[in-house]
């Protein structure tokens, strides 16, 4: 296997953390609450309830989109794109290493966007990574790419 990468996507806090963050964040909620409702504040209560609940979605559903993925492999006869859900779902993109290009398009903003495209197709890598890390991924792939086209046979030397 001449390239084997697997790309996932960032996740700043993983489940445990985010727990303790929502925990804490409930505390400090609880303690303003009973100082609201020692005032007579007692309709906030049901606002900050809220706030927590969707402090806590926010977190599983980052979590959720974490379990998302991308595995490129270069091996001796094909080029392969797998893109894994969050749900799970498999789908598979076939390229000839030959033909295949690595394309890595910039926007205005510095942002980068990489495509490996062959034959007129085009599939995006790494769209959920940071720009300079699908910069470098874009670059690894042409590399990989580039080393396997100078190790296959020509066929330019066929009579």
């Amino acid at each position: 296997m001449l390239l084997d990468l697997t790309l996932t996507p960032n996740r700043s806090l993983d489940r445990r953390h985010a727990g303790w963050l929502v925990g804490a964040v409930g505390a400090l909620f609880f303690i303003g609450g009973l100082r609201f409702l020692a005032l007579g504040a007692w309709p906030i209560l049901p606002f900050m309830a809220a706030d927590l609940a969707l402090l806590w979605w926010a977190f599983r559903a980052s979590n959720a989109a974490g379990r998302g993925h991308e595995r490129v492999v270069l091996d001796a006869d094909a080029l392969t794109l797998h893109r894994v859900s969050a749900q799970g779902a498999i789908r598979r993109f076939g390229f000839e290493p030959l033909w295949t290009r690595v394309q890595v398009e910039e926007t205005p903003l510095g942002d980068a966007h990489v495509f490996l495209a062959a034959r007129g197709r085009r599939v995006r890598v790494g769209s959920f990574l940071s720009a300079p890390e699908r910069r470098e991924v874009g670059a690894t792939i042409a590399a990989a790419l580039a080393n396997y086209r100078t190790g296959s046979p020509s066929t330019s030397s066929i009579v």
